[in-house]
């Protein structure tokens, strides 16, 4: 039965108040729970909405921050700071490396190794400069950067440590220098041209740098350089490397003609010449295949045109696309013509200058032998040897004199040599098979002593022709001692090219006017040996008025000669010999109104009577010179020369050196025109020539300006002017005195009893002996002993009182 107390005993059971108690915590839990869910589902909703909140904020972000890169003028390229990828580059940055996207410019520009410049601005050396950046701070360089086409571009970059959408990044901003650095590299290349044609350097390494500049100033294109050659009248390549070598290889000679490339037209027309397209323009036709294996496909052409309007090349820009050139590349081209001109001209006047001096050397060693050229039979073998030299020295085609025969006005071919005759000695048969002209067929072409070119289209073309190839034959008259309208012979000269340089036209003239006195001679001896017992009854009256002229010449100088002067503590003694009845040695001494002393000794080119009228005219301006002048050396110096210039026809020059002397001081000026150098002697050391600063002689070119030295001459020193007489004395066996010689006499001979110019002429007359004199000797001593005294002005102790 069911007992009523019994079920609260049953509750109050450990076992079932536990299960009670489980129940109820059970409940809370579950309860708890679900509050918790709850509360869960509404933070998380809350949570995005907070995150799509952000979301859109940092897109926002992005976007603006893209916008605003985007707006800069700067080119940003943004890298991962870890993997140096590339996250992000501006508008700026993509139009400059010619790229559309990102991708593009990480791809096929920034992460090839071979679309960078080799060190030190390739990839490896870009990403070792990146890493070199710290956690704070920034980088600062200048790059050489590719561009998807394969352009160079300067840029000036910064790099700094940044956070871009969140990933920790390494921000580039470069700014485009390439126009600074372009001007900044010509600048620089400009300056060493200059510096290049200041030093004379070589014209190849010139001209390549002057295609590098004309390069950096005219973008996508290469230059070439062509020099003018005259005598060929064609172009070549100049430079080493670059367009010219490559160039020099397929066309290494352009004519200078119309219709020869476009460089060849500019040549000839001495005009600019554009051909924007060079496979269409017919100024390239027979030509397209040399420019189109080169990539090139366009040309501008720009003569090169000295200051006296003389051609000296052509200055070619090729570009790589078919176009004109705009008004500022004109003007760059220009810049770079003007200075390619000046360092050709400077080239062409240094190397004449050169020229000149090997010139006047030879022209001069050639008017000593056409002077000696022998009389008879022997006269036409050795001129044909000194006409082949002519050929040889200028490089000449062709050379032939005509000379006037006799009375009868007809003009016969003396000798023809050609540049490639093979022996000189061998009798002429060409000259022999050329008929004679008449007179006046070449009168016209003679009216003019000038030089003068004769084409195939002249009538007397075939008379006078020197070869087979119909080049222009150069005409020089040669006239007659009689007058301008009365020739004795011309010169007919053919270049081995086309035609002849200016230069070689007025040396040849000059050679002319020798070849003239030559002919003169030849006539003369011609008419001499005709009439034999007229010369035999002349021959006397000629030794005596020789005789007399002798008279009359050494008493022009003071002493006659023999000259010796002590004056206080001063010996000045003069000797002078000629060779043969007169000479052209001289020596002078005038005293000055200042109360000074001037000294000179002279040599005049040649010898016998033309050097002794020479001689004479020296000593006559000499003396009015010096007087009305005062002893300044260089104004005396520069007047003579230009005097003795004057009417200088026969090409006649005088040496000499030159001195004032202050006789109280001991202090002495001197100059030195050409003339050997003057022997010093003191005493107690070995004596030496004073080298000086010599100058051309005078007579040579007009306008000389001599450099004036200064000296002093102490007691116990002597000074002695001579003539090249003394130096080239010969003694019977052939040897030549010598400047040893010399030196040693004048060490020997300052404590001899006989004095100093008496014991030298002594031993130079003891080693000559037996031998026949070759040059007058001139021989002047200048000894000072004693002390230094005030100088009394007494003019009738002065050792140029005769004088």
């Amino acid at each position: 039965m069911f007992d009523g107390t019994a079920l609260p005993e049953r509750l109050l059971q450990p076992e079932l108040l536990l299960v009670v108690v489980l129940a109820v915590a059970l409940a809370a839990v579950a309860l708890w729970h679900q509050h918790a869910r709850k509360q869960s589902r509404q933070r998380e909703q809350v949570l995005a909405r907070a995150n799509d909140d952000a979301q859109r904020r940092l897109r926002s972000s992005m976007s603006d921050t893209r916008a605003m890169l985007d707006q800069g003028s700067a080119a940003i390229l943004v890298f991962d700071r870890i993997t140096l990828t590339l996250l992000f580059a501006n508008r700026q940055a993509l139009d400059l490396f010619g790229c559309d996207s990102v991708e593009e410019l990480s791809d096929t520009v920034l992460m090839r190794p071979d679309a960078w410049q080799p060190s030190p601005y390739s990839l490896l050396d870009f990403e070792s400069w990146i890493s070199q950046l710290k956690a704070s701070g920034f980088l600062r360089r200048e790059w050489l950067f590719s561009t998807a086409a394969r352009q160079n571009i300067w840029m000036d970059c910064y790099i700094s440590n940044t956070v871009f959408e969140g990933r920790p990044a390494r921000t580039l901003s470069a700014n485009n220098i390439h126009a600074y650095k372009m001007n900044q590299a010509a600048d620089k290349l400009r300056n060493g041209i200059l510096t290049g044609i200041n030093s004379s350097a070589p014209m190849e390494n010139l001209a390549d740098s002057l295609c590098k500049l004309a390069e950096i100033r005219l973008q996508d294109t290469r230059c070439l350089i062509t020099r003018y050659d005259q005598q060929r009248d064609s172009l070549t390549p100049l430079g080493k490397g670059g367009l010219a070598k490559d160039f020099r290889e397929q066309l290494p000679v352009i004519p200078a003609r119309y219709g020869s490339t476009s460089i060849g037209t500019a040549a000839y027309t001495r005009h600019r010449t554009l051909c924007e397209s060079v496979v269409d323009d017919h100024r390239w036709q027979g030509y397209t295949r040399v420019v189109a294996d080169l990539g090139l496909l366009a040309s501008w052409s720009e003569p090169i045109v000295s200051q006296r309007d003389e051609l000296l090349g052509v200055v070619t820009v090729f570009s790589h696309h078919p176009r004109n050139p705009d008004e500022q590349q004109l003007e760059d081209l220009a810049s770079i013509v003007s200075l390619t001109g000046l360092a050709i001209e400077r080239k062409q006047w240094q190397k004449a200058m050169e020229a000149a001096a090997a010139s006047e050397r030879f022209i001069r060693q050639l008017g000593v032998d056409l002077v000696n050229l022998p009389s008879g039979d022997e006269f036409e073998p050795k001129l044909r040897y000194l006409m082949h030299r002519i050929v040889s020295h200028y490089e000449l085609g062709a050379l032939a004199l005509w000379e006037r025969s006799g009375d009868d006005e007809t003009f016969a071919c003396l000798a023809t040599i050609h540049h490639n005759t093979p022996d000189t000695s061998r009798v002429d048969n060409t000259s022999a098979t050329i008929q004679p002209i008449a007179g006046k067929v070449v009168a016209n072409m003679l009216a003019d002593t000038a030089a003068e070119y004769i084409t195939p289209q002249d009538a007397i073309y075939d008379r006078i022709r020197l070869g087979v190839e119909p080049k222009p034959i150069l005409l020089t008259a040669l006239n007659d001692e009689q007058g301008e309208d009365s020739f004795i012979g011309f010169l007919t000269v053919q270049s081995r090219y086309m035609y002849i340089a200016q230069a070689t036209i007025d040396h040849l003239q000059v050679i002319g006017s020798m070849v003239r006195t030559v002919l003169l001679n030849r006539h003369l001896v011609h008419s001499l040996a005709s009439d034999m017992e007229n010369e035999q009854r002349e021959r006397k009256k000629l030794e005596v008025e020789l005789s007399v002229a002798r008279s009359i010449q050494m008493s022009m100088v003071p002493g006659a000669g023999h000259f010796r002067e002590t004056y206080r503590n001063w010996t000045i003694e003069a000797w002078l010999q000629p060779a043969r009845a007169v000479g052209g040695d001289l020596y002078e001494l005038i005293r000055l109104p200042s109360g000074k002393l001037l000294i000179a000794v002279g040599d005049v080119s040649d010898k016998g009577a033309p050097a002794a009228l020479f001689m004479a005219r020296t000593v006559s301006l000499l003396n009015y010179l010096a007087r009305s002048l005062d002893g300044d050396l260089a104004a005396i110096a520069r007047a003579l020369n230009n005097e003795l210039c004057r009417s200088n026809e026969a090409c006649m020059f005088v040496t000499m050196i030159m001195g004032v002397l202050e006789l109280g001081s001991g202090e002495i000026q001197w100059l030195n025109a050409g003339h050997n150098e003057p022997m010093f002697v003191d005493g107690k050391t070995s004596p030496k020539l004073w080298p000086g600063n010599p100058a051309a002689p005078f007579g040579v070119y007009e306008d000389v300006d001599y450099d004036v030295e200064s000296a002093s001459i102490r007691p116990d020193q002597s000074i002695t002017l001579y003539s090249d007489g003394v130096t080239e004395a010969f003694d019977r066996e052939g040897q030549e005195f010598g400047e040893e010689r010399l030196l040693n006499l004048g060490y020997r001979a300052f404590n001899q009893p006989e004095g100093l110019l008496g014991y030298m002429r002594e031993q130079l007359l003891s080693f000559a002996s037996g031998a026949p004199q070759s040059d007058d000797i001139t021989l002047l001593t200048i000894q000072h002993h004693g002390t230094i005294h005030p100088v009394h002005r007494d003019d009738s102790k002065h050792p140029a009182k005769s004088s």
